[in-house]
Formats: C-alpha cells, structure tokens, sequence
C-alpha cells in the first residue's frame, strides 16, 4: 500500500516539550499549637497552602501572617521559618519542586509577591488544583504510587503550575524583550540540541561546538550568544546544557532495571568511566552512589 505523504495538510502542529521536573515532598499536614520549624533554606519553590487555622512564616525576615486560604510562593534560596500563631494548631499542604527550563523558571521569578491572600485573583484560580492534590496526597498513606496514580498527579501538578504561570503573567502587562525572545531561542536550540545528539548518541562530540552551532544557527557569534543567554536567565547555555542532562541522569538512575553503562550509552557517552566522572563533577557523587543514596532516604517532608 503506497502512501501519498504529498496528498496532505497539517491542520495543526505543536511544538516538541521536553521540561526537567522534580517534585519532592508533597503531603497535607495537620499540626498542634505549639508546632515550628526552624529557619532553613532549599533550591526549590515552594508551594505552601493554609487549608485551616493560622500560622506565622518569617522569609527573609519579613513576617507574613498565613489566614486559611492563603498561598505562600517561596523561590528557591530564601531564608525561611514557621510556627503555629493560632491557639488550636493548623492543617496546611506543601509542595517543593524544580524545574529545569529557563523560559518557565523566567516566568515564575517576573514578581518577587510571598503572599497571596484566599480572596486574590491568584489563588481563586488555583484553588481547584490545590483541592485535587491534597486529596491525592489523602487518598494514598503510602510510599510508593501505581503508575496511573503517578500520570494524575503528574496531571495535576502541571495544571496547578500551569495557571499559576498564566495567573503571574496577568498580573501586569509585561511584555518580553527583544533580549529574552532571543534568549528563549537560544533555549529552545539547547534542548534541540541534546535531544538529537542523544537520539544519534553523538553527545560527546556536539557538545564541543553545540555554542558554536547555535551561533550559526541564528547568525550570532558564540560570545553574542554567551552574554544574551547570561543576562536573561542568569547562567551560561553550557550550564543549562549540563543542568538538562544532570536530570536526566537523575531520572534514569532512579529506574534500577538499567545498569550504569547502558545509562552512559544513553545519554550518548561513549564510556560508563566518562559519564561517571562528569556526574560525580557535576553532584560531587558517583552515578551508583547517587542511585543507592536515592534508595535509602525517604521522603523529606515538613
């Protein structure tokens, strides 16, 4: 049977995603009235809902008095601390995650706001996706998930984060520079970049002149290219380059039916010795180190 590949019209076509996501310690908790926990700081946001009562959290030393329905947005990296303030305890959800794209990590760093009270635009919208997640997180006591559980909460945290992006977005009029569409893709050529060179497992050889090919791509030069991706997103395309495939290295050594070779010949290393000294350079641990620590910690949970 021949197929007429001409004979046709794309009606419609989106864009290859491909987004790093770690989401870490999500869990519904009910707390006394003497309940804190003591200032710490951590490399994730922090999603952090007030479902009943009240509490106090000190971020960065500013106080914020958290009533029921409020929502605290903490960015990676701040100083923060809290304590029951009422006199009968409270019932909060908390959720940390990360997520290794520039273009979204931009949008969710455009307002510095902590707080956002219940009756507030934000919180409106969000409110239904909070309310799916906590009863996920009630619905299962136990450490491990089904994969259909774990494809719905996956579905349920990108909703949640979706809207909070599109809600910041209406927050004002910001209209993205020339420099940040330039960076944005600059971005989009990375994640282009390493997908085909792990597809041909050729990683090795491209990342020497992946810079240089983007430059070209876009009619840059190499330097051009460095300083416009530094000043919009804060980090070197190399960084975010090695950032990308760091967690996917991550993702891979939680599947323990894959040895450490195969991972490296997946990833597009033509050696497990030269995979395993960029990981430990990259983590400060050996790939078999990182997957046995992995194993043995359990859930960090507040």
């Amino acid at each position: 049977m021949s197929v007429m590949i001409a004979d046709s019209v794309e009606l419609g076509r989106l864009p290859d995603v491909r987004m790093s996501f770690h989401l870490m310690g999500l869990h519904v908790r009910e707390v006394g009235s003497g309940w804190t926990y003591p200032s710490h700081e951590h490399p994730m946001y922090e999603l952090h809902w007030m479902i009943d009562g009240d509490m106090q959290m000190v971020v960065e030393g500013q106080i914020y008095d958290q009533k029921k329905g409020d929502l605290l947005f903490i960015r990676p990296g701040l100083t923060h601390s809290c304590k029951s303030s009422g006199s009968h305890g409270f019932t909060f959800f908390c959720v940390h995650f990360s997520v290794a794209d520039p273009v979204f990590s931009k949008e969710l760093e455009r307002h510095q706001a902590v707080c956002y009270e219940a009756a507030s635009p934000l919180v409106k919208k969000l409110v239904p996706f909070l309310t799916n997640l906590c009863n996920l997180a009630t619905e299962n006591r136990s450490r491990s998930l089904s994969a259909a559980k774990s494809m719905r909460v996956y579905a349920a945290v990108f909703e949640l984060l979706g809207t909070l992006v599109e809600q910041l977005s209406q927050t004002d009029d910001v209209v993205r520079t020339k420099k940040e569409l330039l960076a944005a893709r600059i971005s989009e050529y990375i994640e282009v970049s390493i997908r085909s060179s792990l597809l041909h497992g050729q990683l090795e050889d491209s990342e020497r002149t992946f810079v240089q090919d983007i430059a070209d791509s876009l009619n840059l030069s190499p330097s051009h290219v460095n300083r416009i991706f530094h000043q919009v997103y804060g980090k070197a395309p190399r960084q975010y380059m090695s950032e990308i495939l760091l967690s996917e290295a991550q993702r891979l050594l939680l599947q323990s039916d894959l040895s450490i070779d195969h991972i490296a010949m997946m990833l597009g290393y033509k050696t497990s010795a030269h995979f395993s000294r960029q990981f430990k350079r990259w983590t400060s641990m050996t790939p078999s180190g990182y997957r046995n620590s992995t194993q043995l910690e359990s859930p960090n949970e507040r």
